[in-house]
């Protein structure tokens, strides 16, 4: 197991048997940072492969589950209130809701892979609003978890491996970069998606 810096092991040490319930509560607040976050403490020996697999992986379902019911009982009164938070506009959901009466399944699947387009939230709420069976709705999110969960612990797990590379001195300054280059590619991508999509709505 790799020293970290001193804050990260005294964090680690304080969360103690609570480190997967609290990487749980990370995945349904901000899944692919976190998911980036364990893959750099997996390569470090701070997790189990399985058990921290499984536990992203509930995590962000029970994530999505949320936002779909969110959109299944409550979509136009927050378009009306709230869209603009959630990216959200009235085009977006016309738009989407012909996309999912045709091709839910792939939309799904290749909307979770991509962290929803840069639309995520709004994706799955339009899903519940277009009342997408949940069975289905889950099934097809997982497919799509799989590969988003594989890359950002892959990418987290090649962190880890190159802070392994790095001199000790160096080791507080490479977790800084790492963190903010993480979250330049996580929202970076997110938001050029979501140019993309924006742009042939």
């Amino acid at each position: 197991m790799e020293q970290l810096p001193h804050f990260l092991t005294l964090a680690l040490n304080l969360a103690g048997v609570f480190k997967y319930p609290l990487v749980f509560l990370g995945c349904i607040i901000e899944g692919p940072l976190v998911m980036i976050a364990a893959g750099f403490l997996l390569r470090l020996g701070h997790f189990e492969f399985w058990p921290l697999f499984g536990t992203i992986i509930i995590g962000d379902l029970i994530a999505d589950i949320f936002w779909y019911y969110l959109g299944y009982f409550f979509l136009d009164r927050i378009l009306h209130r709230h869209g603009h938070w959630f990216s959200i506009t009235p085009e977006l959901v016309t738009k989407t809701k012909t996309y999912f009466a045709r091709y839910h399944d792939t939309l799904l699947i290749i909307s979770k892979a991509t962290l929803g387009f840069g639309l995520i939230l709004g994706v799955l709420m339009v899903a519940g609003a277009s009342r997408v069976p949940l069975r289905r709705f889950l099934a097809m999110n997982f497919l799509g978890e799989l590969v988003l969960v594989v890359i950002l612990l892959s990418l987290g797990y090649f962190f880890g491996e190159m802070y392994n590379q790095i001199s000790e001195g160096f080791r507080l300054a490479f977790v800084i970069i790492t963190a903010l280059i993480s979250i330049a590619l996580v929202y970076g991508f997110a938001n050029y998606m979501k140019h993309k999509v924006q742009q042939t709505i």
